[in-house]
């Protein structure tokens, strides 16, 4: 078989390198399964492309988390990730002596990081000699986004030999730092300055880049300084665009578990979930690491995102109980002569949308538990778990005393009822009351079949 051409080759270099991380690997191995020149020769592509991108890795290690979205959604700064290879190519022409040095880096210290740290010298110069070359479809950020422009990736680069030392303590950073430990990260503050009066902001959007938690990210801020915990220190330094990015996405999400309805499906409402939950996280880190004051911007937004999202959850605590009743609904029954009673509607469908929405509300105010207590609402949870397990305990009970007395008409049905009881007592955890239901459904079961 005929080796390929010169075009055929660089169509297909142009096609491995627009290949996505994920797929290389599966691409590598599909390619290794191929026989011919032509196959050894694009195995050949596959595995330099794959080389380079683990050089590039190491290099550019500190600035990658850049090139990628958060998954929380929190604003962060973040470049396009298609100019990460452009940057990449136009730093090592010239500089392909260097590479191999960067090949199996595992420490922090070595021969590689000198190697690394040209590159990454080079990058910043690039983008600042000749910005249009790597960045040609270049837009400015509209006004409070986050400033992702070619200068400002060039500040980034320039920071990279102290973020890649930075990134072993960010653990330590977040969490307890000694005196010692917190000395480090001022020091580390005050480098950055001394290369640009916006370094202190820049590292700590690349440290930012690493942490999925966006609240952690705030015991950092806060620790940048002796006065950086004061809200009236902080609101007035480049640091205090953090506070407002998490407060903008606090906002963000308000409004989205504003547009709850009790109707959504129960992927939906874990969705709202998940946004109370972040919220939550946000609020109570600022109270544990910022002093606000209560009448600041700051303050009235964190406040006003409480109120709403509390006065949210009390109605989905509301629609969850009135799920239920309308899940498994009590009928009057008549006893003797005008004596009535209220008794479970043994006819109730057993499957369908009611029961299915009522599951899901069920399953969004058990995983509450933890972002109520944030919002006040703890209380009202509890009380509402309370109120459901009797009423579903009492319901379950009652229908099986029906159908042992003969008085269902179908004795299945009503055994599915109850099944569907104890699914909802396991989803707002009453566990016990869940194993008691289900137990005497068994041996009800028992009775019937023996």
């Amino acid at each position: 078989m005929s080796s390929l051409s010169a075009a055929h080759r660089a169509a297909l270099t142009a096609v491995v390198q627009a290949c996505p991380d994920k797929s290389l690997a599966t691409l590598g191995a599909a390619v290794a399964a191929l026989r011919g020149d032509k196959a050894d020769e694009l195995a050949i592509i596959v595995r330099d492309e794959a080389r380079d991108r683990a050089r590039r890795a190491t290099a550019f290690g500190p600035l990658l988390p850049l090139f990628h979205p958060r998954e929380d959604g929190a604003p962060a700064l973040t470049f396009p990730r298609m100019i990460l290879a452009r940057v990449w190519r136009q730093a090592i022409q010239g500089e392909e002596t260097f590479l191999p040095l960067l090949d199996g880096a595992v420490t922090v210290d070595g021969e590689w990081t000198l190697a690394a740290d040209r590159l990454c010298a080079k990058a910043a110069a690039v983008l600042r000699d000749r910005p249009r070359e790597v960045w040609p479809e270049f837009q400015r950020p509209a006004e409070g986004e986050p400033p992702s422009t070619p200068a400002e990736l060039a500040g980034c680069f320039d920071l990279t030999p102290l973020a890649r030392s930075a990134l072993p303590r960010l653990p330590v950073w977040l969490e307890r730092p000694d005196d010692n430990q917190l000395a480090g990260l001022r020091l580390l503050i005050q480098d950055c300055l001394e290369m640009s009066p916006e370094g202190g902001r820049r590292m700590i959007d690349i440290l930012f880049a690493h942490v999925a938690d966006a609240e952690r990210m705030l015991r950092v801020v806060t620790r940048t300084s002796r006065l950086a915990d004061r809200e009236v220190t902080l609101s007035h330094s480049d640091m205090g665009v953090f506070v407002e990015r998490l407060l903008t996405s606090v906002q963000a999400r308000v409004q989205k578990i504003a547009a709850v309805r009790p109707s959504m499906g129960e992927a939906a409402m874990l969705g709202v979930v998940d946004d109370v939950t972040w919220c939550a996280g946000v609020l109570s880190e600022m109270d544990m690491s910022l002093q606000v004051r209560p009448d600041s911007s700051w303050g009235k937004t964190a406040r006003m995102a409480r109120v709403q999202v509390s006065g949210q959850l009390s109605g989905l605590m509301k629609s969850t109980s009135a799920a239920v009743h309308a899940a498994l609904p009590m009928k009057r029954r008549v006893i003797t002569g005008r004596m009535t009673r209220m008794s479970p509607w043994l006819e109730a469908p057993s499957d369908g949308e009611p029961i299915e929405a009522a599951a899901a509300l069920l399953a969004a105010v058990a995983a509450l538990r933890g972002a109520a207590v944030t919002f006040g609402c703890e209380a009202d949870r509890s009380a509402l778990k309370t109120e459901l397990t009797d009423y579903l305990t009492t319901w379950a009970n009652e229908a099986l005393d029906s159908a042992a007395d003969g008085e269902a008409e179908n004795a299945d049905h009503v055994l599915r009822l109850v099944g569907v009881t104890a699914r909802f007592l396991t989803l707002i955890e009453a566990l016990e009351a869940a194993r008691a239901v289900r137990r005497r459904a068994a041996s009800a079961e028992m009775a019937r079949l023996g």
